[in-house]
C-alpha cells in the first residue's frame, strides 16, 4: 500500500475504526474485537486501527481491510507507550500491518532509541508510517521527518498538550500544508465533529470509543444520570441590592433561605456565605453573581462597579478549607437553573434577568453558552435610540417604582422590546423572565404587548431563580463545567 492507495480508501470512506477495548474490559478478546471490526466494515469502513499482537493476528486473518497497527508497551524511564521501540515495529511488520502507528512526540524513547531510525525501519519494509502527535511542534517535526500520515491522536493526553472537552479542532486547523495524509483523532463523539474535521482539511477521522467501546459509552450515560451529590448544598445570589443564600436538597428543593442587604466589602460577603453554609452543615456552594466570573477560579475579572470591593476578588479563599465553591455570572447561572426545570429541560432556553442590573444567559444541549472566561451576553450594554443603555433604562438601580408618566412607560417598553429582540436573535425555544423588576406587577402587565418569536414565560422559581440556578451549578453541573469542585 502507498499513500495514493490510502487516499483513495479515505475518499471512499473517511472514517477509520479504532477497534480496541478499554483496560481490564471483558471485551478484550480477539474474537469479540473481530466482531466489532466486522460490524464497522459492514457499514463501509475500509481502514482499521488495531492494538495488540493477538488482536491484530486474528482480525487480519479474517478480513482483508488494511490495518493501522500499534502495540502499547510501557518501559521504565519513558512516558512513550505507543509502539515505543524497534522491537514493536518489527512485530507489527511481521503481523502484516500495512500502516504502523507510533508515538511521534520528542519525548525520551526507551533505550534512547531514535524516532527517525524507527521511521526509516518502517519505510525500509515498505510500510506506511503514522505519527501520533500531541502538539503543533511535534506535528511539524513529524512532517519534516517524512511521516506518511500525521494524526492528532495524543492531543490532550500528554503534559505538553491542552486537554479539550472534545476533539482539538484548533490543532487540526494549524497543521501546515504538506504531502502527508492528515488524520484527526481523539475524543470524536458526534457526527458534526467529524464533518467539521473534514471541512478543516483532514483526510480522515479515527473514531474509537464512540463506535467500538461499549465500556466508554456506558460510562458516559451512567455518569450523565448518576446523582453526583447526596448532601444538601447552598445556592447564593449576589446582586446589587441583596445577598441571598438558600439551602437545597440533593433534589434541588429549597429548604430554607436568608438574605441581607448587599454588603460593602468582600470580606462581609464571604462571612455571610460561610456562616450560612456552616450553620446548615453544607460544604458545596454555587454562587450566582454580577459581572464576569472566571468559572475555573471563581474570580471576578470584570464588573460594572455597582457592587463595591468586588473586582479581582475570589470566592475560593474561604477560611474553612472544606467549602467547595463554583461561581459564575448571574445571568448564566439563572439560565442554567431554568434549563434544569421540567418545563424547559432539553430545550434551548434563554433567561432575561431584570433586577438591579440586567443579566442574560442561554443554555443549549446541556451547555451554558459562554467562553472559558465566563462571559455573558452583553444585552445590558446595548444602546437605545434615546442614548441610554438597556441597563441604564430598565435596571432596578435606576428605577424608583412603576412608571408614572406615559413617556416613562414608553421608554421602558422600548428597552424591554429591544432586549427581547436581542435574545430572539439567538433563536431560543423559550425566553424566561426573572428578577425583581421582571417579576413586578407593572412589568408583567407589559408582556402581552411584546413581540417575540419565542414564547415568554415568567420564571417558575419566582424570586428564588438566582439561588436555584446557583444550586444547580453544583447539583447538576452543565457539560462545559464538569470539572470537580
Amino acid at each position: 500500500m502507498n499513500r495514493s492507495d490510502l487516499r483513495a480508501l479515505l475518499k471512499s470512506c473517511p472514517i477509520v475504526a479504532s477497534v480496541q477495548a478499554s483496560p481490564n474490559s471483558p471485551l478484550e478478546d480477539p474474537q469479540i474485537l473481530l466482531a466489532s471490526a466486522q460490524a464497522s466494515i459492514q457499514e463501509g469502513v475500509q481502514i482499521l486501527r488495531l492494538q495488540g499482537v493477538e488482536n491484530i493476528r486474528i482480525i487480519k486473518q479474517a478480513v482483508s481491510t488494511p490495518v493501522i497497527g500499534l502495540l502499547k508497551v510501557s518501559y521504565p524511564g519513558s512516558e512513550i507507550y505507543i509502539t515505543p521501540t524497534k522491537k514493536e515495529v518489527l512485530q507489527l511488520i511481521e503481523l502484516g500491518c500495512e500502516i504502523i502507528a507510533l508515538d511521534a512526540t520528542q519525548r525520551v524513547r526507551p533505550n534512547n532509541e531514535n524516532l527517525k531510525d524507527l521511521l526509516n525501519l518502517i519505510h525500509a519494509n515498505d510500510r506506511l508510517a503514522m505519527a501520533d502527535c500531541d502538539t503543533f511542534a511535534n506535528i511539524s517535526n513529524a512532517i519534516d521527518f517524512g511521516f506518511d500520515i500525521i494524526s492528532t491522536t495524543l492531543s490532550g493526553y500528554t503534559p505538553d498538550s491542552i486537554a479539550t472537552s472534545g476533539p482539538n479542532l484548533d490543532l487540526l486547523r494549524a497543521i501546515p500544508d504538506s504531502e502527508s495524509i492528515i488524520l484527526a483523532e481523539g475524543r470524536f463523539a458526534e457526527p458534526w465533529e467529524v464533518s467539521a474535521a473534514l471541512r478543516i482539511g483532514a483526510d480522515g477521522v479515527v473514531i474509537g470509543g464512540a463506535i467500538n467501546d461499549p465500556i466508554k459509552q456506558t460510562r458516559r450515560f451512567v455518569q450523565a444520570t448518576a446523582a453526583r451529590i447526596q448532601e444538601n448544598v447552598v445556592g447564593v445570589d449576589l446582586g446589587g441590592t441583596w445577598l441571598r443564600a438558600g439551602l437545597f436538597t440533593p433534589q434541588a428543593q429549597l429548604i430554607t433561605s436568608d438574605r441581607i442587604p448587599a454588603p460593602k466589602t468582600h470580606a462581609e460577603r464571604k462571612e455571610f456565605i460561610r456562616s450560612f453554609a456552616t450553620l446548615h452543615e453544607a460544604n458545596q456552594i454555587g454562587i450566582s453573581a454580577g459581572g464576569t466570573i472566571d468559572p475555573d477560579t471563581s474570580t471576578v475579572i470584570e464588573t460594572k462597579g455597582f457592587i463595591p470591593d468586588y473586582l479581582n476578588q475570589s470566592f475560593f479563599n474561604f477560611d474553612n478549607m472544606y467549602l467547595r465553591v463554583r461561581a459564575i455570572n448571574d445571568g448564566l447561572a439563572t439560565a442554567w437553573g431554568h434549563a434544569c426545570h421540567p418545563n424547559f429541560a432539553g430545550t434551548r432556553v434563554a433567561t432575561l434577568a431584570l433586577g438591579t442590573g440586567i443579566g442574560a444567559g442561554i443554555v443549549d444541549r446541556n451547555r451554558i453558552l459562554t467562553d472559558k472566561h465566563g462571559n455573558y451576553p452583553r444585552i445590558n450594554d446595548a444602546f437605545l435610540p434615546f442614548g441610554q443603555t438597556i441597563e441604564q433604562t430598565l435596571g432596578g438601580m435606576n428605577l424608583s417604582g412603576p412608571p408614572r408618566e406615559p413617556s416613562e412607560k414608553q421608554k421602558l417598553l422600548i428597552a424591554a422590546q429591544i432586549a427581547l429582540n436581542l435574545i430572539n436573535d439567538q433563536f431560543p425555544d423559550h425566553i424566561v423572565i426573572c428578577g425583581g423588576v421582571g417579576l413586578s406587577e407593572w412589568f408583567e402587565s407589559f408582556i402581552p404587548s411584546f413581540k417575540s418569536y419565542a414564547p415568554i414565560s415568567i420564571s417558575p422559581y419566582g424570586p428564588d431563580a438566582g439561588i436555584t440556578g446557583a444550586a444547580h451549578l453544583v447539583l447538576n453541573p452543565p457539560d462545559n463545567f464538569r470539572t470537580n469542585l
